[in-house]
């Protein structure tokens, strides 16, 4: 059976539709997974708020810090969605 070059074109067209859809795919999966970790003090310029202002987000909740060595951290990304509702 003889193929030709148009027919290969348009199979080569669609594996390469398929392959950009999976590395967009990829993509915006790895971007959901990442992080920026930030200490207090930092996370309160981030947000150009005091550091009042982050510890009482804390206590209240609204925020989680984690543990790292002895050092607490907080995820910015996740601070900006769960708080400021901004889409990153």
């Amino acid at each position: 059976m003889a193929v030709t070059n148009d027919e290969l074109r348009e199979e080569f067209s669609e594996f390469g539709l398929q392959i950009l859809n999976e590395v967009g795919d990829l993509k915006d999966k790895l971007d959901q997974q990442h992080h920026v970790w930030k200490r207090a003090e930092n996370v309160a310029k981030h947000f150009d708020v005091s550091l009042g202002t982050v510890k009482s987000w804390k206590r209240r909740g609204l925020i989680t810090g984690y543990k790292h060595d002895k050092i607490v951290i907080y995820d910015v990304l996740v601070i900006e969605r769960d708080l400021f509702q901004v889409e990153n």
